[in-house]
C-alpha cells in the first residue's frame, strides 16, 4: 500500500513536469526552453494547514497471551485483537522569506498529529458438554477484550530552496534542509475471560468459577534528526489557479526508547457440595524495559495539490491550496514486549495519509 501511493505520486510528479513542457508551445522539453532563476525582491510567507489523517502501523494488533488450567477442556491460545486506524485532525504552519536577488530562500515549517484508536468487543457465551474418562463436564465460556493505541507525531523542517522556472508555466523548487520527528506509539489491551464449571459426581457437585485477565501495555518512542532534500513543482493553469506536486526524502539518525508491562491476574473458585467456595487468586506483574538503540530511519513523503492565487491589495496576495499527502516513517516503531509470549525485536514502518487544506498569505 505504502510503495504503490508512493510510487504514484512520484510518478505524478515526473508527469506534471512532462505537462508543463508541452503545454509550453506545445513542444516537449528540448534545448531551447529557458530555465531561469528569476529576479524577486524581498518577501514573507505564512503558511497554515488543517491535515485529516489516518495513521497505520503493522502493531494496530495487540496479543494478549491467555494461559488456561489443565481441569478445562479448552487449549492454551494466544488471541489477536485488532484496532482499526482512523482518520484524525491535525495541523502544520510554515513561514518563509524569499531573499532579494535570484529565487533563493528559506523555510520553517511544524508539523503535529495527536491520534487515538480504540476497539472492544464481547466474545457470546458458549457452553461444551464432554464426557472425561474421569468426570462429565459441562463448561461455560465468555469473554471481554479490548484494545487501544494511541500517537503523537511531531516533525519540524529547516530548508533553503532555489526557484527555478522552465518556460512559461513550469516552475521547480529544490530543496535541501534538515528534519526533526518525534513519533510517540502507545498501545494497551485487555482480555477478561470467564469460566464456569460443573461436575456431576455423587453424592455432590464441584463448581468451579474462574476470571483470567490479561493487560499488557508497552511504549514506542522515535526521536530523530537528520538531512532533508527534494523538490516541489508547480504547473501554472492560468487565472490564478496552479497544480503542484512535492516530492521529499530524509534520512533520520536517532534513539528508540521501548517500554512495556505485562499484568496477569487469576481468580478462582471452587465449591465442594455445600460449603462456602474457596477462593484463590494468583496475580503477576512485570515490568520491561529494552535498552535505548540508535537507528537510522529512511523517511519519504509526497503531496499532490490545486492551488488558487489572488493578488488582495500591493504587496499582499492569498493563496488557497487543497490537495492529498502520504508520508511514511521506515521501521520507525519497536516492539519487543507486546507479550509474554513474543519477546523478538521487531520494527514497523509510521504511515500517515490523507487530504490537507492549506491558506497562505504573501507579503512583499
Amino acid at each position: 500500500m505504502v510503495k504503490k501511493i508512493t510510487a504514484a505520486l512520484f510518478f505524478v510528479l515526473a508527469g506534471t513536469s512532462a505537462l508543463a513542457a508541452q503545454t509550453d508551445n506545445s513542444m516537449p522539453m528540448v534545448s531551447g526552453v529557458v530555465l531561469m532563476a528569476p529576479h524577486q525582491e524581498g518577501s514573507w510567507s505564512f503558511g497554515l494547514q488543517a491535515n485529516y489523517l489516518e495513521p497505520e502501523t503493522n502493531y494496530n494488533y495487540l496479543h494478549t497471551a491467555l494461559d488456561t488450567p489443565n481441569f478445562y477442556p479448552v487449549e492454551d491460545s494466544n488471541r489477536a485483537y485488532t484496532v482499526g486506524s482512523d482518520y484524525n485532525w491535525g495541523w502544520g504552519a510554515d513561514i518563509s522569506y524569499h531573499f532579494p536577488g535570484n529565487g533563493r530562500d528559506v523555510n520553517l515549517a511544524f508539523t503535529q498529529l495527536n491520534t487515538s484508536q480504540s476497539d472492544s468487543v464481547t466474545e457470546p457465551t458458549t457452553s461444551l458438554q464432554e464426557i472425561s474418562p474421569r468426570l462429565p463436564r459441562d463448561i461455560t465460556t465468555s469473554g471481554e477484550h479490548s484494545a487501544e493505541v494511541e500517537t503523537n507525531y511531531n516533525a519540524a523542517d529547516l530548508t533553503f530552496g532555489q526557484l527555478i522556472t522552465v518556460g512559461q508555466r513550469l516552475s521547480l523548487h529544490p530543496f535541501a534542509g534538515l528534519r526533526y520527528a518525534s513519533i510517540d506509539y502507545k498501545a494497551k489491551a485487555r482480555a477478561d475471560d470467564f469460566y464456569h464449571a460443573d461436575t456431576t459426581i455423587l453424592p455432590g457437585v464441584i463448581v468451579v468459577d474462574m476470571r483470567v485477565t490479561d493487560e499488557p501495555t508497552w511504549e514506542s518512542d522515535f526521536q530523530g534528526l537528520g538531512p532533508r532534500f527534494g523538490s516541489d513543482a508547480g504547473v501554472n493553469l492560468g487565472r490564478g489557479f496552479s497544480l503542484r506536486s512535492t516530492l521529499g526524502l530524509s534520512l533520520l539518525v536517532g534513539d528508540i526508547d521501548v517500554r512495556g508491562k505485562q499484568y496477569h491476574d487469576e481468580l478462582v473458585g471452587i465449591q465442594i457440595f455445600n460449603p462456602p467456595p474457596t477462593i484463590t487468586e494468583r496475580t503477576t506483574n512485570t515490568d520491561n524495559k529494552v535498552e535505548t538503540n540508535t537507528r537510522v530511519v529512511p523517511e519519504a513523503d509526497a503531496k499532490l495539490s490545486v492551488m488558487y492565487k489572488v493578488d488582495v491589495n500591493n504587496g499582499y496576495s492569498l493563496g488557497f491550496e487543497g490537495g492529498y499527502q502520504v508520508t511514511n516513517y521506515f521501521d520507525a516503531v519497536q516492539n519487543s514486549v507486546m507479550s509474554t509470549q513474543d519477546t523478538s525485536t521487531q520494527y514497523t514502518n509510521y504511515f500517515i495519509q490523507g487530504p490537507y487544506a492549506r491558506v497562505q498569505l504573501d507579503v512583499a
